[in-house]
């Protein structure tokens, strides 16, 4: 059925049946391990980047800096279903404050990165219009 000729109830009935998001398994190759990722809300995503956002006012102009490594940990840890890197094992390894370090200490910079994109991509942040329309 094309998408024009969907009426308001079956636009609904999909709504409504809409309650998973998508989840994609990933091998860090570095440390041969799988990490199970699944997708976030909008409303998760815009409150870690709130929590990882800096605002600074001078001469009544207000800026705001993303700390990019903080946003990037801190997605990972919400996205992932599997490794538990809130384990007290790793915590206490890593003489960690809580996953957010874990994951810090454990991934490089590469690996963070990499892992956030794949977290941002199940969370339809880098799909195009034309992906939406086909």
């Amino acid at each position: 059925m094309s998408f024009e000729k969907m009426t308001e109830d079956q636009i609904l009935q999909r709504l409504l049946e809409t309650d998973t998001v998508p989840e994609r398994t990933v091998v860090v190759p570095r440390l041969n391990i799988p990490v199970t990722l699944r997708g976030l809300t909008g409303k998760q995503v815009f409150s870690i980047r709130e929590r990882c956002s800096e605002r600074n006012e001078r001469r009544g102009r207000v800026t705001e800096r993303l700390d990019e490594e903080q946003f990037n940990v801190a997605l990972i840890a919400t996205a992932t279903v599997k490794p538990d890197w809130g384990n007290q094992k790793l915590i206490n390894k890593f003489n960690a404050s809580g996953p957010e370090e874990v994951i810090k200490r454990i991934l490089l910079a590469g690996e963070l990165s990499a892992l956030s994109n794949i977290v941002l991509d199940l969370s339809g942040f880098n799909i195009s219009l034309e992906d939406v329309k086909n």
